[in-house]
C-alpha cells in the first residue's frame, strides 16, 4: 500500500526523524509494511516478540455510509452493533483477550487500566497498562495516535493527541504515567501513527496564539499558514525525555489518504464532517 507522505514540500526531512525516507522526487512514501489484516500498519520500531500492535485504517469492517467500514467509535452516530463487530475484528486481529477504548475528550488525562477496567466509556485520552492480553486502543480521524512500549519493563501506553490535547499536555501526562508505573525512558520506543499532515493542515493566522512554543511546527505552504501536529507531539516527546532514535513517525497523511483512513477534515470538505474513527492498538502478548 503506497500512501502520500505528510511531509511539507518546503520542510527539511531531518526535522521529523522519519525512519522511512520518501521516494526521491516524489511526495509519496511506501510504508514498507504488508498489512496483516484490514489495512493494518505496523511500526518497525515497535517490532518485538512481546507485543502486538497496529494502526488500522477504515477498510474491511461492517459499518456503512460515512462510517464505512471499520469505524471503531461508539460516539459518532454509527450503529452500535456494527461498531461492536468492528471492535471484535480488531481484537481478534491483535490476538487480545480484551480491548479497551475511551470516550476521548481532547484533554490531558491518562489512566492506568487493568482487567477490571470497562471496555469503553471512561473519559480520558491515554491509557497505560502492564497486563498481558489486554489491548488498549485510541481513536482518531486526523488527530495523532501515539503508541508506547518499554520492552525492558513490559509496559505499554496509547495516547490520542489533537491540538488541544497536545497543548494541554497529553504527551507529558502519558510519559509521567508510564514512569510512575516503572518504565525506563531509555528503553521506551514510540510510534506516531497516521494523522493529518502539514500539507493538509491549513490554519488561521491567529491559530498560533494557542501555543506558547512550537514555532518550528508552523510553516508557510502555498502562501497559507500550516501546522505540523505530528512534529509538535514529537517535540514534546523529546522534551519529556524520550530518545530521538526511539521515536518513529509513520508519515501518513490521513486527509490525503482519505480512501484508506477516516479524516474529519476531508469529511468537512465533502459534507458535514461526520465520519468514522480509525483505531490504533497495542497489546502485551501473553507469556
Amino acid at each position: 500500500m503506497t500512501l502520500k507522505n505528510l511531509m511539507p514540500a518546503n520542510t527539511s526531512k531531518s526535522v521529523f526523524a522519519v525512519h522511512e525516507e520518501p521516494s526521491s522526487g516524489s511526495n509519496e512514501v511506501n510504508c514498507g509494511k504488508e498489512p496483516l489484516c484490514n489495512g493494518l500498519l505496523k511500526a518497525e520500531i515497535l517490532a518485538s516478540p512481546f507485543i502486538e500492535h497496529g494502526f488500522f485504517g477504515r477498510e474491511s469492517g461492517f459499518s456503512e455510509g460515512v462510517y464505512a467500514s471499520l469505524n471503531c467509535s461508539n460516539y459518532v452516530g454509527d450503529d452500535a452493533l456494527n461498531v461492536a463487530k468492528n471492535l471484535e475484528i480488531v481484537r481478534n486481529c491483535i490476538g487480545a483477550r480484551k480491548l479497551i477504548t475511551l470516550k476521548q475528550c481532547s484533554e490531558n488525562k491518562c489512566l492506568e487500566v487493568n482487567n477490571d477496567t470497562p471496555s469503553t466509556g471512561l473519559m480520558a485520552d491515554a491509557m497505560v497498562t502492564a497486563v498481558p492480553g489486554l489491548a488498549i486502543g485510541v481513536l482518531a480521524a486526523d488527530c495523532v495516535p501515539i503508541l508506547f512500549f518499554d520492552e525492558k519493563n513490559k509496559i505499554i501506553a496509547a495516547a490520542h493527541a489533537g491540538w488541544r490535547g497536545a497543548v494541554s499536555g497529553i504527551v507529558e501526562s502519558t510519559v509521567d504515567k508510564i514512569i510512575r508505573r516503572g518504565a525506563d525512558l531509555d528503553s521506551t520506543k514510540v510510534a506516531i501513527g497516521p494523522c493529518i499532515g502539514p500539507n493538509s493542515y491549513e490554519v488561521s493566522d491567529d491559530f498560533s496564539e494557542n501555543f506558547t512554543d512550537g514555532d518550528d511546527c508552523f510553516c508557510s505552504f502555498n502562501g497559507k499558514l500550516h501546522f505540523n501536529l505530528a512534529h509538535y507531539c514529537q517535540t514534546h516527546l523529546l522534551k519529556s525525555g524520550l530518545r530521538e532514535q526511539n521515536i518513529q513517525l509513520l508519515s501518513v497523511d490521513t486527509v490525503a489518504n482519505n480512501s484508506c483512513y477516516f479524516s474529519h477534515r476531508a469529511a468537512c470538505k465533502s459534507g458535514n464532517g461526520v465520519c468514522g474513527r480509525n483505531i490504533s492498538v497495542i497489546c502485551l502478548r501473553n507469556s
